[in-house]
Protein backbone atom coordinates (compact mmCIF):
# COMPACT_ATOMS: atom_id res chain seq x y z
CA UNK A 1 0.00 0.00 0.00
CA UNK A 2 1.03 3.67 -1.24
CA UNK A 3 1.14 6.36 1.40
CA UNK A 4 -1.68 8.05 0.26
CA UNK A 5 -3.67 5.10 1.17
CA UNK A 6 -2.31 4.98 4.39
CA UNK A 7 -3.32 8.57 4.86
CA UNK A 8 -6.46 8.09 3.76
CA UNK A 9 -7.39 4.96 6.26
CA UNK A 10 -6.30 7.40 9.47
CA UNK A 11 -7.79 10.30 8.02
CA UNK A 12 -11.06 7.99 7.58
CA UNK A 13 -10.46 6.14 11.07
CA UNK A 14 -10.07 9.56 12.77
CA UNK A 15 -13.43 11.05 11.94
CA UNK A 16 -15.06 7.40 12.53
CA UNK A 17 -13.58 8.47 15.92
CA UNK A 18 -14.55 11.91 16.49
CA UNK A 19 -17.80 12.10 15.01
CA UNK A 20 -19.96 10.72 17.33
CA UNK A 21 -17.99 13.24 20.40
CA UNK A 22 -18.69 15.93 17.81
CA UNK A 23 -22.41 15.02 17.13
CA UNK A 24 -23.46 14.61 21.19
CA UNK A 25 -21.77 17.80 22.33
CA UNK A 26 -23.98 19.64 19.44
CA UNK A 27 -26.79 17.82 20.94
CA UNK A 28 -25.96 18.61 24.99
CA UNK A 29 -25.50 22.17 23.99
CA UNK A 30 -28.85 22.33 22.09
CA UNK A 31 -30.46 20.50 24.85
CA UNK A 32 -28.57 23.08 27.42
CA UNK A 33 -30.01 25.95 25.27
CA UNK A 34 -33.82 24.73 25.03
CA UNK A 35 -33.60 24.25 29.43
CA UNK A 36 -32.33 27.90 29.87
CA UNK A 37 -35.06 29.33 27.63
CA UNK A 38 -37.71 27.20 29.24
CA UNK A 39 -36.79 28.84 33.04
CA UNK A 40 -39.46 29.66 34.54
CA UNK A 41 -40.56 31.54 37.56
CA UNK A 42 -41.32 28.38 40.53
CA UNK A 43 -38.79 25.84 38.89
CA UNK A 44 -36.41 24.23 41.29
CA UNK A 45 -33.22 24.06 40.26
CA UNK A 46 -29.74 22.89 40.76
CA UNK A 47 -26.67 25.09 40.09
CA UNK A 48 -23.11 23.94 38.68
CA UNK A 49 -21.56 24.83 42.27
CA UNK A 50 -24.44 22.16 43.27
CA UNK A 51 -26.41 25.46 44.96
CA UNK A 52 -30.45 24.07 44.96
CA UNK A 53 -33.28 27.02 44.73
CA UNK A 54 -36.58 27.82 43.70
CA UNK A 55 -36.35 30.75 40.43
CA UNK A 56 -37.90 33.79 42.20
CA UNK A 57 -37.10 36.07 38.37
CA UNK A 58 -36.17 35.18 35.48
CA UNK A 59 -34.34 37.71 33.29
CA UNK A 60 -32.61 37.75 29.91
CA UNK A 61 -29.09 36.88 31.27
CA UNK A 62 -29.76 35.98 35.03
CA UNK A 63 -32.27 34.21 37.18
CA UNK A 64 -33.17 34.65 40.86
CA UNK A 65 -33.53 32.35 43.35
CA UNK A 66 -34.40 31.59 46.72
CA UNK A 67 -32.00 29.15 48.65
CA UNK A 68 -33.79 29.98 52.26
CA UNK A 69 -36.38 31.91 53.57
CA UNK A 70 -35.32 35.75 52.93
CA UNK A 71 -31.81 34.45 51.17
CA UNK A 72 -31.68 35.45 47.20
CA UNK A 73 -28.94 35.05 45.11
CA UNK A 74 -28.43 36.55 41.68
CA UNK A 75 -27.07 34.08 39.33
CA UNK A 76 -26.35 34.21 35.49
CA UNK A 77 -28.30 32.00 33.91
CA UNK A 78 -25.55 29.57 32.09
CA UNK A 79 -24.66 28.87 35.71
CA UNK A 80 -28.00 26.80 35.68
CA UNK A 81 -27.32 23.05 35.44
CA UNK A 82 -30.62 21.29 35.69
CA UNK A 83 -33.78 21.47 36.28
CA UNK A 84 -35.14 19.49 39.60
CA UNK A 85 -38.80 17.46 38.35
Amino acid sequence: MGTFQWILIYVVFMVVLFLPQILSGRKRKKEQETMLGSLKIGDEIVTIGGIHGKIASVSEATVEIVIDKNVKMTISKSAVSRVVK
